[in-house]
């Protein structure tokens, strides 16, 4: 009798220590989850606004603005993208004017946060109303619209139900990258 109660104690013993040590490492696995996919504070509250001002959720914006500039406003590249979303000088002008109804600044104002993150906001919800599907819009929003038009007619590149199947690599991998990144955010920040 007084092995078992021994062993029983050991096996409680054993057990408390093991959810004990699970919770310590679930602890420092999401405090490095959230030093490698932060939430600058500067940015919070456009984001916020801007998710609900387009109706896109907040883990979208985090992740796209995470993925295409990793939060460096001054972000550029050779092909004419800039700031935080990474839009170019001509889809900025299309965005104002075609789905904000505003005259548009001066294209450097893509260097401004407040400006590039409503600009992409705004983007991300037409691409969402003409596709309806987030991993479409992400392929469109990497490889271009007219892209993804001519693939979405394409048999060869969806299934059965009109979806998006046969990627070229860079775009699967946009697409894939993404949905990571949301489904992170979405862990890390608005999951209780």
């Amino acid at each position: 009798m007084k092995l078992t109660a021994q062993r029983l104690l050991i096996f409680l013993g054993i057990l408390l220590l093991s959810i004990g040590f699970g919770l310590g490492f679930d602890a420092v696995a999401t405090a490095v989850e959230k030093n490698s996919h932060p939430r600058p504070e500067a940015l919070t509250a456009s984001i916020a606004a801007n998710a609900k001002e387009f109706g896109v959720p907040e883990p979208i914006l985090w992740a796209t603005v995470k993925e295409q500039s990793d939060f460096a406003s001054n972000a550029a590249d050779a092909l004419g993208h800039i700031g935080l979303m990474q839009l170019t000088a001509a889809q900025y002008e299309s965005i104002c004017t075609t789905l904000l109804n505003e005259v548009p600044l001066d294209a450097g104002m893509l260097y401004d946060p407040a400006t590039n993150l409503r600009c992409g906001a705004a983007y991300l919800s037409w691409l969402y109303q003409r596709y309806g599907v987030w991993d479409t819009v992400f392929a469109a929003y990497h490889a271009g619209v007219e892209q993804v038009d001519a693939w979405l007619g394409d048999p060869d590149h969806v299934d059965e139900l009109g979806r998006l199947t046969k990627l070229p690599s860079a775009t699967a991998n946009y697409v894939e990258r993404m949905n990571k990144t949301v489904t992170l955010y979405s862990k890390l920040y608005y999951e209780s």
